[in-house]
């Protein structure tokens, strides 16, 4: 493996980065231990982070030109809510290598500034900041943990006037399986390799539905919202919430006569388990695998409540904001009635 020392960060050496990238894709730059430069993903110190190597004015404005997309679309009574969650490269990385990502405090910022008015901001990242020292980023994988789904749900609550839940009566429960994630898969570095994560969760006493749709409109019913299945698989973090699905209904008995629609990526995944505790219904949809068009779905369930739920990094990805403008524009799927007992199988929730 080509090796480089990387103890500074200068124009030189991202150009440097860059053409190394293009023309040897998927193998590391490492530095001496310290750092790892991957297509995707940096390793610095044993912890992985993913890039942000394309950020520009321009695509954070789609994003936001996206979501402003709906508040144009939606009726003046339904309730906006934006959040978007920092990644663990916000938090603890290096002085040396803090050049290699954006400010995300800003960048946050800077979007929230373009969403049409409607739009009420969860501002989540002074309370991760005050949490840092916890484990609330796996190392090998590119999403957060549930405390740190917890904390922004906390955060969430205050916007949603939700009483928010104790913990005192549910602590965290160890799933007894560690495991490797999302950005070993992609790296197979070796210092990610020697500290494996752990997968922790919530059990909280709601009685959950969950209906999922394929994107042929076929329903698959189970019970709960964590899926042991998973961790037996390699993305163990689709524990929570079975994946990305493309349309999910949880029906829970909250008795609050509140419904919730939820258009995210994974990052949302472990805020929804605390959300069944007070809403008696919620749609869940993930545009980057979803067929069915969002605002369909919204009307005809005479949702009040639209949150989007996603992590920084998809500011820089044009397909996450096209994706988000293609669920207002696809043609209705027909969703074919629930039957009892049709079940959800682990090959149909992959």
């Amino acid at each position: 493996m080509q090796k480089i020392r990387v103890t500074w960060c200068n124009w030189s050496i991202l150009l440097f980065v860059l053409v190394y990238l293009i023309f040897c894709p998927g193998r590391a730059l490492a530095a001496d231990g310290q750092m790892e430069i991957y297509t995707d993903y940096y390793v610095i110190n044993g912890q992985g982070y993913a890039h942000y190597l394309s950020f520009s004015d321009k695509k954070e404005a789609a994003y936001a030109a996206a979501l402003n997309n709906f508040a144009a679309q939606l009726p003046e009574d339904i309730q906006l809510y934006s959040l978007l969650a920092p990644t663990s490269a916000a938090y603890g990385v290096a002085p040396d290598y803090t050049c290699y990502f954006p400010n995300q405090q800003k960048l946050i910022a800077r979007v929230q500034t373009q969403l049409d008015e409607r739009f009420q901001h969860i501002n989540i990242y002074d309370t991760l900041a005050a949490h840092s020292d916890e484990y609330l980023y796996f190392r090998t994988d590119h999403h957060w943990t549930a405390r740190a789904g917890y904390l922004a749900y906390l955060e969430l609550a205050k916007k949603l006037g939700l009483s928010p839940v104790d913990l005192q009566n549910y602590p965290l429960q160890d799933s007894g399986v560690d495991y490797l994630g999302s950005i070993y898969a992609a790296t197979e570095s070796d210092s990610l390799a020697v500290n494996p994560d752990r997968i922790y969760y919530y059990q909280l006493p709601a009685e959950v539905t969950y209906t999922y749709w394929n994107n042929n409109g076929q329903p698959f019913i189970s019970k709960g919202l964590y899926k042991d299945w998973w961790l037996t698989q390699g993305n163990k973090y689709a524990f929570f919430m079975g994946g990305d699905l493309p349309y999910i209904k949880l029906q829970t008995q909250a008795g609050t006569g509140r419904r919730l629609a939820i258009i995210k990526d994974s990052y949302a995944n472990t805020i929804i388990p605390f959300l069944t505790a007070h809403y008696d219904e919620i749609y869940v949809i993930d545009p980057r695998n979803s067929n069915f068009n969002a605002l369909e779905i919204i009307e005809d369930n005479a949702l009040k409540e639209v949150l989007f739920v996603n992590y920084t990094r998809v500011v820089c990805l044009p397909e996450f904001s096209q994706a988000l403008l293609d669920l207002t524009t696809r043609r209705p799927t027909v969703i074919q009635p629930v039957v009892a007992q049709t079940s959800i199988s682990p090959s149909t929730s992959k």
